[in-house]
């Protein structure tokens, strides 16, 4: 079902593996994410209900390369502009099913293309969205982060979630690279968190905190990388 968050931005959760896709309708319709290819029927319908048919999609935007995000591209890249953080695109052109997690959940590895392949700060202008890429690695090593500085609203992917939830650490990702990126959203004016899973939340400085917290309790290494990150601000 979808959920309608504002009048121009609607979240779609197409199926129970399915990440959420959330859809901007500016100037051009952005979806981010795609969720599983076998869920694809259900995100057509989904638009449909909103009043759109998948070949009104304009832009694609990939949070990260895992099998949850990605597989709709497969029937929208042929007309959308799909794009990218580079590591994640390198992934996915070439089919990293090592990483991508496809085949162990029935879908394909091969297919899927990144027309753009994007960077750290790169902004993608929608007229009355404005969207600046936020690399943020950790859950894997190709994630970002959607950031719109005007209405101060964070699409998170799988890197921050609500009420302290921590993302898991995956083989391409590092918890260092994690704590890092939990540091530089931290640094950040967010009023609404939406993540690739659970709940939206309104609470984003308490959820960065819980998330720390949490963190540190499961991996004691955890502790020292937080102690350097606080020394290397102070510098």
């Amino acid at each position: 079902m979808y959920r309608r968050i504002s009048e121009d931005l609607h979240q779609i959760k197409p199926g129970r593996l399915s990440s959420h896709c959330y859809l901007i309708t500016a100037d051009l319709n952005v979806l981010i994410d795609t969720g599983t290819a076998k869920d694809f029927p259900v995100l057509e319908e989904e638009l449909k209900a909103i009043g759109l048919k998948p070949e009104d999609i304009d832009i694609v935007i990939n949070t990260h390369e895992h099998f949850d995000h990605i597989g709709g591209n497969l029937y929208l890249q042929n007309h959308a502009i799909v794009m990218a953080h580079r590591f994640s695109a390198v992934k996915i052109v070439y089919g990293d099913d090592e990483v991508m997690m496809c085949r162990a959940n029935g879908q394909k590895p091969i297919g899927c293309k990144i027309h753009v392949w994007l960077n750290n700060t790169d902004v993608i202008d929608l007229g009355s969205w404005f969207l600046k890429v936020l690399y943020t690695p950790g859950h894997t090593s190709g994630c970002i982060c959607l950031y719109e500085p005007r209405r101060k609203i964070l699409f998170s992917g799988d890197t921050l979630f609500a009420s302290g939830t921590l993302s898991t650490i995956f083989k391409s990702g590092s918890l260092a690279e994690y704590f890092n990126s939990l540091r530089r959203l931290k640094t950040m004016k967010i009023d609404l968190l939406l993540p690739g899973h659970g709940r939206i939340s309104r609470s984003v400085d308490e959820d960065i905190e819980k998330t720390i917290k949490n963190a540190i309790e499961k991996f004691p290494e955890a502790k020292y990388l937080t102690s350097m990150f606080e020394v290397s601000s102070c510098v």
